[in-house]
């Protein structure tokens, strides 16, 4: 009797959202999956946290991160669920205790949205690495291959793993009809 054995999974997207990596930046948001209460161990009590897709623009090679969980009050207030295309810049705001909390400011509306246009486009625009080697793997004889369809295109992701990047996806739209205005 033979086995067939599978290779382990890439690790899952995700992880945390931590804004002192990300101070200062432009980040956007692709799209708020869930908000919801979760229980923070250290504050002892539930508290709102969110699930989305993001990029922080400020990155020497800004990459999507999906299923992020990002759980600062600050941060989440500013989202609701099924939010897509929210660009904003990560900083410190006073809190009523004194203390200052991290939160999603507003963005430079002269220049902010023409850099996260920017980065859209080039996702779109960017065949996925398997695309860019598929002719060079069939045999001579065969045609070339047509242009990779939007719905097939890929964006790098943390890990080296690959996610599908949909422009189809009402969040990809809503950005890219806003920034045709």
């Amino acid at each position: 009797m033979s086995f067939q054995f599978n290779q382990p999974s890439a690790p899952a997207m995700g992880g945390f959202f931590k804004p002192a990596e990300h101070d200062g930046h432009l980040v956007l948001i692709i799209n708020v999956h869930t908000i919801e209460d979760r229980y923070d161990n250290f504050k002892g009590r539930d508290v709102p946290a969110a699930t989305c897709d993001v990029v922080d623009l400020d990155e020497p090679n800004p990459e999507l991160r999906e299923g992020v969980l990002v759980t600062h009050t600050g941060l989440v207030t500013r989202l609701h669920p099924g939010a897509h295309m929210v660009l904003g810049r990560i900083g410190k705001a006073p809190t009523k205790s004194g203390f200052e909390a991290w939160v999603l400011a507003e963005c430079d509306p002269n220049s902010d949205p023409a850099r996260a246009q920017a980065w859209l486009e080039k996702q779109r625009n960017t065949p996925a690495p398997a695309q860019q080697q598929a002719p060079a793997q069939q045999a001579p004889a065969a045609p070339a291959p047509a242009a990779p369809a939007p719905a097939q295109q890929q964006t790098p992701t943390p890990g080296g793993g690959q996610s599908m990047a949909d422009p189809n996806d009402p969040a990809v739209q809503a950005l890219l009809k806003s920034l045709q205005k």
